[in-house]
């Protein structure tokens, strides 16, 4: 189903090709920050930056600032952070006009070729409504978007940050351990507060886009990390996104702490180093410890998650025999939600790994810590 939008001029056949295309990939599911993605695989930085106008010149035409889904604002939002010259270049009256100042040299087979890469993508899950169905106006429609409470997110964002820089690793794990019960006592509020209704709170999907080396073994990582906090992982390899499914207010947080030990998982197998072994004997070693890492936090995590849950429950002076079944209706809703928008999956078979590698990288876990800066990721 294409968007019935209409667009202000353009100055040829091409331009009027890429829009359309735009409007196509997000009826098949596909959203901003996908497409974007999906162009710096198959192309160069011009192409992302031709990909990047496109799509926020779309966005203002369509009115999506005041029309679109609150994720789809957030993904407009952070391509823009990233990219505040294409902002400038997405506000000229025709798209051609801001091509051109966004990339100075691109070409009528450039756009063509962008165009084309988005023309032959998949069907993706739709994990929100794309264009066509939005309301004229989303706060009259009366949308409701619930999000975690800023000054709890502010709070774990202050414990990552201490244990990403303290050099103790002893006082790092505390940190660690800390933002993630506070994590689990948030869920464990949740709960009780719908408790009374459904015993859930909305469920969705968000995805993450993973790039560099050792991918498989981030994903392992991001798969310990949900596991710990009742959200759903599934992986697609063509593309390189992970979808993660779970109660609306857990998901920003499962990203902050995935941020976060990806920074630590870097810093471990650096210091690790490869135990004197040279070529693909270091690789790996490498992949083996990032799992062993993975394995680890996961553990570490779940811990964390059973004290704060039985402290919640001693504070709110609710018996765990009374806790446990809403928990459960709260993971069979991420369950039952995760099935409908895959039906299809297959669990992950875990490949042989260096011995070695592994226990280095379980070891390097027990003193990991969290922080929320975006650094570079192992290569």
């Amino acid at each position: 189903m294409r968007s019935d939008r209409t667009y202000f001029r353009t100055e040829g056949l091409s331009e009027h090709t890429l829009l359309t295309e735009l409007a196509d990939a997000y009826e098949r599911g596909w959203q901003p920050v996908d497409l974007v993605h999906i162009t710096a695989r198959s192309g160069d930085a011009s192409d992302v930056a031709l990909a990047a106008t496109a799509v926020l010149f779309d966005a203002r035409v369509g009115r999506a600032a005041e029309r679109a889904p609150t994720d789809w604002t957030r993904q407009l939002d952070e391509i823009g952070r990233q990219r505040p010259h294409l902002v400038r270049a997405a506000a000229f009256p025709d798209l051609a006009e801001g091509l051109r100042h966004a990339c100075p040299h691109v070409t009528r087979y450039q756009v063509e070729g962008v165009a084309f890469t988005w023309k032959y993508l998949p069907s993706f899950a739709l994990l929100t409504p794309p264009p066509s169905q939005w309301p004229s106006n989303r706060r009259a429609a009366g949308e409701s978007a619930p999000a975690p409470d800023p000054r709890l997110l502010g709070r774990i964002r202050a414990l990552l940050s201490k244990a990403e820089s303290t050099d103790f690793p002893e006082e790092a794990e505390a940190l660690t351990a800390k933002a993630q019960e506070l994590v689990s006592r948030h869920a464990v509020g949740a709960a009780l507060l719908t408790a009374p209704t459904s015993g859930t709170g909305p469920v969705a999907g968000r995805r993450l886009h993973l790039d560099g080396t050792y991918i498989k073994e981030k994903v392992l990582l991001l798969t310990a990390i949900g596991d710990a906090n009742r959200v759903r992982t599934v992986w697609f390899t063509r593309v390189q996104i992970a979808t993660i499914v779970g109660a609306v207010t857990d998901l920003q947080q499962v990203e902050m702490l995935f941020a976060s030990l990806l920074v630590q998982a870097t810093r471990a197998v650096q210091a690790a180093g490869t135990a004197g072994r040279r070529g693909a004997s270091a690789t790996s070693f490498r992949r083996a410890f990032l799992t062993g890492y993975a394995h680890r936090i996961g553990e570490r995590l779940r811990e964390a998650d059973v004290r704060a849950t039985a402290e919640a429950a001693a504070d709110a002076h609710v018996p765990m025999t009374a806790l446990a079944p809403i928990l459960a209706r709260r993971s069979d809703a991420v369950d039952t939600e995760f099935r409908r928008l895959f039906p299809v999956t297959r669990d992950s078979r875990s490949r042989g790994v260096d011995a070695d590698g592994f226990h280095a990288g379980r070891d390097a876990a027990d003193a990991a810590s969290l922080g929320p800066e975006r650094r570079s990721v192992p290569h």
